[in-house]
């Protein structure tokens, strides 16, 4: 069973709070085949360890998506630079809807406070917040009902709901309440100032979660777009992805090495900053060891790559800083323990 066991990497999508990622890790841990999960609201994914005999990723997806949130593999094409890039553009769209959201909230939340009557402006202000601005906490809400949970969307819509609803009959209602000895009483302000605080409170979030690529980013964009091979006598530029293992790669001057391998040809030095942190370049001669992503000083290099593509060690590097990010402190662990008590 440990020889057929693997680890994937799942994008879940509509978590909001501590709470959806304690349901959705519980729900895999408690799936036949699965050894360990750990979803992440912060990075928005889930990483399985899983048994290939007893289920596969797309089960997976499907276990997920039972529980009320989206979930989709990555295309088996799809390189690193794909995947963050889609991330961050998903991510910069939701800042902006998020903004537009929160800048709306806020604008009808102030003119609320300042108007306080008549009450059917003050519902004519609401409308817009609770029918578009805060729409999502309500749907939200709906799905987790049919599931039979409730998260952090679920407060919000009850609380900010009830109060519509009552400030609604109020409105419409009001001499009728009065002669039944209800005051007419309207929270129209309540409701407009808490969904407005909680769009920004997802705006700052949306923002904290869309640096945590960046480190990433910034290791992925040392790796070159192309690369010159020497095939038949004849240096030709090529794509990086096309590179192979064997070719004997040519590096100038003031470029990156495409890939690791070990040097043919010509002195340099090699600045590695990128991977041990000093700061002086190293000297490379022939039967030294270069890595890709690595920096080629003042001499030309050829060399023949042994480990290209997403075997590099920068490649390796990358996994590794994705698998951190995609992890818990067991601080973390206790806290989800505290939000979901039947963990």
């Amino acid at each position: 069973m440990l020889d057929s066991t693997t680890t994937c990497t799942i994008p879940v999508s509509g978590m909001t709070c501590a709470g959806c990622s304690a349901r959705i890790q519980k729900t895999l841990e408690s799936t036949p085949g699965v050894g360990a999960a750990n979803v992440n609201l912060m990075t928005g994914s889930a990483t399985v360890s899983y048994d290939r005999a007893t289920v596969t990723p797309e089960g997976l997806v499907e276990v997920i998506r039972g529980t009320g949130y989206g979930a989709e593999l990555p295309a088996p094409e799809s390189s690193p630079e794909a995947l963050i890039g889609a991330q961050e553009q998903a991510r910069a769209e939701e800042i902006r809807d998020l903004g537009r959201k929160f800048a709306v909230s806020l604008v009808a939340a102030v003119l609320v406070t300042i108007i306080g009557q008549p009450h059917y402006a003050l519902l004519g202000l609401t409308l817009p917040v609770v029918g578009w601005a805060g729409r999502h906490f309500y749907t939200r809400a709906w799905v987790a009902f049919r599931h039979h949970t409730a998260d952090m969307n679920t407060l919000i819509a009850v609380g900010t709901g009830a109060a519509f609803l009552y400030s609604l009959t109020v409105t419409l209602a009001g001499g009728w309440l009065a002669r039944h000895g209800v005051e007419p009483q309207v929270y129209y302000e309540a409701v407009v100032w808490i969904i407005a605080l909680i769009l920004l409170g997802n705006l700052l979030e949306a923002r904290a979660k869309s640096r945590t690529s960046g480190a990433i980013r910034r290791l992925i964009e040392l790796r070159p777009n192309s690369a010159t091979v020497v095939r038949d006598e004849v240096e030709l530029a090529i794509p990086i992805a096309q590179l192979r293992p064997g070719d004997v790669v040519v590096v100038r001057p003031g470029e990156r090495i495409p890939a690791d391998g070990v040097v043919l040809e010509g002195s340099s030095y090699v600045d590695e900053s990128m991977l041990t942190g000093e700061p002086l370049p190293v000297a490379k001669g022939r039967g030294d060891v270069v890595i890709g992503g690595t920096f080629n000083r003042n001499g030309a290099l050829r060399f023949r790559a042994q480990r290209v593509g997403q075997d590099t060690l920068l490649a390796q590097i990358v996994r590794l800083v994705q698998q951190a990010q995609g992890s818990k402190a067991p601080i973390q662990r206790l806290a989800d323990v505290g939000i979901d008590g039947s963990r």
